[in-house]
């Protein structure tokens, strides 16, 4: 029997953000698509957290100690990390995230800025029943994945087999999907507009490279360094190797 703490979400406060959530679908059926960024039926931040404060009133005193744990995923898994958390429905799921084979490089500034802003992670990160809301969990400043992995009391890493043994309920979550299909039109729009800011970002300090150089000064002689040369070969590397790619793409 599926669970359903519709009533007590939406009894929190005034009509819940779920309740207008699912009424638009029924309005919309199948043409139903996510509100972009910046529209104005996009959920806040605070809608968000009002709408988790509602289904974590929910939680029973095991819950409490076992959800919203990440832990890490054994080795080999398509996905780094794993948390259990609860859905609207109040059903209990596992949501999967994190690339096995990338690093966590949030202790460069560039890198943390440029992901929280392409994830909306200071403004819309989403609920906690969703990959990005954990991913930009992940990315915050000021702390390592250890600290962000650790309990709150006895500072101990998260371990999966620990989470079953004090709740052995989870052994029957299901796992939440990678992309659903609503998700992933607007993730894909979201991916091309920052392709875009990317490529004009980095379009502009190429001409602002190729005028200090034409300019003459100092920059002709620092072109020359070792470390400078290496750089640009890198990047003229990578570039080509997307053009390429989408070259061949648009052919095809």
């Amino acid at each position: 029997m599926e669970l359903d703490f519709s009533k007590q979400i939406s009894e929190a406060g005034k009509r819940g953000l779920w309740d207008n959530i699912r009424d638009k679908k029924k309005r919309m059926g199948n043409k139903y698509r996510p509100a972009k960024p910046g529209s104005p039926d996009r959920p806040s931040k605070e809608a968000w957290k009002k709408a988790q404060a509602a289904i974590e009133a929910t939680y029973t005193e095991a819950e409490k100690k076992t959800l919203n744990k990440p832990f890490r995923l054994p080795s080999g898994s398509k996905k780094k990390f794993g948390v259990y958390v609860k859905n609207p429905k109040g059903n209990v799921v596992m949501v999967k995230f994190g690339d096995p084979n990338m690093e966590i490089k949030r202790d460069d500034p560039d890198r943390r800025k440029n992901f929280r802003a392409r994830h909306q992670c200071d403004t819309n990160p989403g609920p906690k029943w969703k990959a990005r809301y954990w991913s930009c969990r992940m990315w915050e400043g000021g702390k390592s994945v250890t600290q962000v992995t650790k309990g709150s009391l006895d500072e101990d890493i998260f371990e999966q087999n620990v989470l079953l043994q004090d709740n052995p309920d989870l052994s029957k979550a299901q796992e939440m999907p990678e992309m659903e299909d609503e998700e992933m039109v607007d993730y894909n729009e979201e991916a091309v507009e920052m392709a875009m800011i990317n490529v004009s970002s980095m379009m502009k300090k190429l001409q602002e490279i190729q005028a200090m150089i034409e300019g003459g000064g100092e920059a002709p002689i620092e072109i020359t360094e070792a470390w400078v040369a290496a750089k640009l070969t890198i990047a003229e590397d990578y570039i080509s190797t997307v053009h390429t790619y989408l070259s061949a793409e648009s052919s095809e």
